[in-house]
């Protein structure tokens, strides 16, 4: 992704760099009256003027952010078959944020800064939307790492666009750890402007993804038993028979007023690779620590996949409304992508794949991805204020959605 970026910024300097402007003038001979006419060269930009107004503007930052971690507030108790008793109640450590990056993106008239310092935690609509406030480059390169409620993950964000008159270009790279969302994509689009408030967008787009729908331990079960996959990771079991004497039961006779058969049961206990006992029974192994087997297994099996990329059709719509008095504004963008081919990777893996194999899209091959988002707000009187935002992304199986709704009145 990074070289995608790379290639593309340099592609812009060499272009900036090299190019020329012919320029013609002529002069008159006061004395004579003969005309002298002059056609010179001059460079139009060099690299180190295209380089200082690419980031001019732009901000740098890096921040940490630390917050108190989730506390339970029920204990929880584990009693062993032997009567040990274990406090099993989670303990969750602090959570942090650690974020570095650089951005350009330009406010639209109703976006104001949110804090003095950026800190990585902003959110401008300009990145989402397919028309930016300002044309030229914007960007965003941000990586963020994340511990919430134990869990560890990464955000990563890069954007990079250029807004022409007629036509945009932009790539992208976005990881939501919390959504098991990552891709990459570059697309190329026509622009048609219709007035002041709409714009059309339409092209092609190319996006690199990971095998989405594809669920490896679904089809492991459909041919193994459960156990099997947690022997392979070095777990062993171990058979033990529980005897109920309180329930006895004739074999001969349940009417019997003398019962004289004891109900026996089977179950297994459970040693990690290690040696060490880590349940009782199978239900306690599969509570507390197959999960874990299956996530290894899983990523395992993902990455044996590779990457794939598939080229989608995509039409594109913005609109955007600010009233002159600063008391309402509406700003809409939506993206809708209806065709697609799989190009590139192992095809059985392909989304495509997937869907023609789902039994609720069971021979089709196509499928909708589509993004978009809306941000409305209106001042009304002389204190009070609604406002509703929200965007919302549906890329193959996964999604990402926020939203929120809300007023404000100030006294005066």
């Amino acid at each position: 992704m990074m070289r995608i970026i790379l290639i593309l910024i340099s592609i812009s300097i060499l272009n900036q760099s090299y190019a020329q402007d012919s320029v013609h003038y002529q002069t008159q001979d006061r004395t004579t009256g003969t005309v002298h006419k002059f056609n010179t060269q001059k460079r139009k930009k060099t690299p180190f003027k295209f380089a200082k107004n690419f980031f001019k503007y732009s901000t740098v930052y890096a921040s940490g952010r630390v917050g108190q971690p989730l506390q339970e507030t029920n204990k929880e108790w584990y009693v062993a078959q032997d009567n040990r008793l274990t406090d099993v109640t989670e303990v969750y450590p602090f959570d942090y944020t650690i974020s570095v990056g650089i951005r350009k993106i330009a406010r639209f008239d109703y976006e104001i800064k949110p804090n003095v310092f950026y800190d990585g935690s902003e959110e401008n609509v300009g990145w989402k939307s397919n028309v930016g406030a300002v044309e030229g480059f914007e960007y965003l390169f941000a990586y963020d790492w994340v511990r919430q409620w134990g869990d560890q993950y990464r955000n990563q964000s890069y954007f990079l666009r250029y807004l022409g008159k007629h036509w945009v270009a932009s790539v992208k790279f976005n990881e939501f750890g919390v959504a098991d969302l990552k891709y990459a994509q570059a697309d190329a689009r026509g622009r048609l402007a219709i007035g002041k408030h709409f714009n059309f967008t339409a092209g092609a787009v190319v996006r690199s993804h990971g095998p989405y729908g594809y669920n490896p331990i679904a089809i492991y079960l459909q041919d193994n038993a459960w156990w099997t996959l947690a022997y392979q990771y070095g777990y062993e079991d171990q058979a033990y028979q529980i005897i109920d004497y309180v329930d006895m039961v004739c074999p001969h006779n349940p009417q019997c007023p003398n019962p004289c058969s004891p109900d026996t049961t089977m179950d297994w206990s459970w040693q990690d690779p290690d040696g060490n006992d880590i349940a009782s029974t199978d239900e306690e192994f599969r509570r507390y620590h197959y999960g874990d087997i299956v996530n290894d297994f899983q990523s395992q099996k993902l990455s044996e996949v590779g990457g794939l990329f598939t080229l989608s059709a995509v039409i594109g719509m913005d609109f955007y409304y600010y009233s002159q008095n600063e008391r309402f504004w509406c700003h809409a963008w939506t993206n809708v992508m209806p065709v697609h081919k799989h190009i590139l990777g192992d095809h059985r893996f392909s989304y495509g794949e997937f869907v023609s194999r789902n039994p609720a899209t069971l021979g089709k091959t196509q499928w909708v991805d589509f993004n978009g988002g809306l941000m409305v707000g209106a001042k009304i009187g002389k204190g009070f204020g609604v406002f509703l935002e929200g965007d919302y992304l549906r890329y193959w199986d996964r999604q990402v959605y926020s939203g929120k709704v809300g007023m404000n009145y100030q006294f005066k």
